[in-house]
């Protein structure tokens, strides 16, 4: 870390500047060294966020400088510490001081200033952290704490204390702040040696880590101002069951396909995994089936039921989902789960294994489900984009696109858009490219909804709040036409 100084800034303000801003960014320091080209700070603490144990400040003195009379202006200043001079360098050492103090102590900055060989003012410092107070963070406990308070994530960063997610609402838990030497031990009891090695070498890294009898974690890591740091999702160790994620029916029935395409999508943390978790292990409870997931990382686990399952996480099973994807056409697959679709590759590779006979379940960070089909079109180029809607207007199943609401009561519960493939209506559209017809289609069909029609229903069953209801909707006119139950213009034309 660098930090610069003004022409009226003392020594003793750019070292607080830099223990401030160390705490702030890695955590707490226990050995602290300042370095300019004229001047060294050397200091150490128990706790540097309220005092200094040892202050020791080297710089080159003018030639001809009595150390007697250097000390004697020390001694002058009433602040304590002592003076060595040997061979053109001075050593001045402070005695330990609180924060309060640093006024008083600051005076030392007249007296370098007086004899170093040159000014240190509006100078850049190099602030190294030569050393960590140990807090000896508990990883375990901490996911034991997120069971505890149903949190569905937790950050761990360096100079802020753990946060969950609880709800949608961070907060943080009654914890000392985190330090980088923490942040490498908590990822080295995570993921061990070859995690820690990973994420210093690319700066990004995910990973799944067990607590047995609590569940999986989902482990993002990132680098933050030089330290590790990780966002850490709390994954059940058996898929929740369709009656616990208040999901309709014609979802679940999507299960029963013998093939095609259907997507899960909405922004991150919007449940898209545990919707299709959902789907993935009623398959496993219900058909005799050879279910293929490629994941990164893998996420839910599932035991053998009626169906075998193979799981495969890309980077550890397979260099990337396009790969695998096209490599499980020769596995005997039913049923494909990919974990995203990421680029015109794996699309491409998840139409075509839909269209030869797979039922394929994927993902697409997208907000609503007519989105979701220009989307998929809108990665091809234009010459093929003809070929792709054909192609995905009669293999498409359906699109789910999903918002998390705050539940009266306390928890979370999904909104969500249905689109459903297969339809006359649905296909037409798709093959016309007037992908716009599909809001009227959802509108007036039965068995689909509108984000707008399920966040309505939620209220009206006395689910969510009416604040909470709106925010799904795509605005407030769109609730109130809902409520009043009058249909769009276009959707009465396809009812008549």
């Amino acid at each position: 870390m660098f930090i610069g100084s003004t022409s009226k800034s003392t020594i003793l303000e750019v070292f607080r500047t830099g223990i401030t801003e160390l705490i702030n960014a890695v955590g707490l320091p226990s050995e602290v060294h300042l370095k300019t080209a004229r001047c060294e700070m050397h200091s150490k603490a128990t706790d540097f966020s309220k005092r200094v144990d040892i202050l020791r400040i080297v710089f080159p003195v003018k030639e001809g400088t009595d150390p007697a009379k250097v000390s004697a202006d020390l001694q002058a200043l009433r602040i304590g510490g002592h003076v060595q001079i040997a061979n053109g360098t001075c050593a001045v050492t402070l005695p330990s001081f609180e924060w309060r103090q640093l006024p008083k102590a600051a005076q030392v900055d007249s007296l370098v200033e007086a004899y170093c060989v040159e000014s240190l003012r509006a100078q850049t410092w190099e602030v190294q952290v030569r050393g960590y107070v140990k807090q000896g963070f508990n990883i375990n406990r901490m996911i034991e704490l997120m069971k505890e308070e149903r949190a569905s994530d937790l950050h761990l960063r360096a100079g802020s204390p753990p946060y969950i997610r609880v709800d949608n609402d961070l907060r943080p838990l009654d914890l000392p702040s985190i330090t980088a030497d923490d942040m490498a031990e908590i990822v080295d009891q995570l993921g061990g040696e070859a995690e820690v090695a990973k994420l210093e070498s690319e700066r990004e890294s995910s990973f799944q880590f067990h607590a047995a009898g609590i569940g999986y974690l989902r482990c993002s890591g990132y680098i933050k101002q030089g330290a590790m740091a990780l966002a850490v999702r709390l994954i059940p160790e058996d898929p929740l069951p369709f009656d616990q994620l208040n999901i309709p029916d014609v979802v679940r029935a999507v299960c029963n396909k013998p093939r095609g395409l259907f997507l899960v999508c909405g922004v991150t943390g919007s449940g898209k995994s545990t919707t299709l978790a959902a789907m993935v292990d009623y398959i496993n409870q219900t058909r005799h089936a050879h279910i293929i997931t490629i994941e990164d990382p893998v996420e839910y686990v599932y035991r053998d039921k009626k169906s075998i399952v193979s799981q495969r996480q890309v980077g550890r099973d397979t260099f990337s989902f396009a790969n695998a994807l096209r490599g499980s056409l020769r596995e005997d697959p039913d049923v494909i789960l990919v974990g995203e679709m990421r680029d015109i590759e794996t699309i491409r590779s998840g139409i075509s294994a839909a269209e030869t006979g797979h039922l394929v379940f994927s993902t697409l960070h997208t907000m609503t489900a007519v989105d979701t089909v220009n989307r998929v079109i809108s990665y091809f180029p234009q010459a093929e984009r003809d070929l792709i809607r054909q192609e995905l207007a009669y293999s498409l199943q359906g699109v789910v696109c999903q918002r998390l609401l705050k539940k009266i009561g306390g928890g979370r519960i999904p909104a969500l858009e249905i689109l459903l493939g297969g339809k006359p209506l649905v296909r037409d559209a798709i093959l016309e490219n007037d992908i716009g017809r599909l809001h009227s289609i959802i509108e007036v069909d039965s068995d689909m909804m509108s984000f707008d029609q399920y966040a309505v229903d939620l209220f009206r069953k006395g689910l969510v709040t009416k604040e909470e209801a709106m925010s799904a909707c795509s605005n407030d006119e769109a609730f109130e036409r809902v409520i009043s139950g009058i249909k769009s213009t276009e959707g009465r034309k396809l009812l008549g």
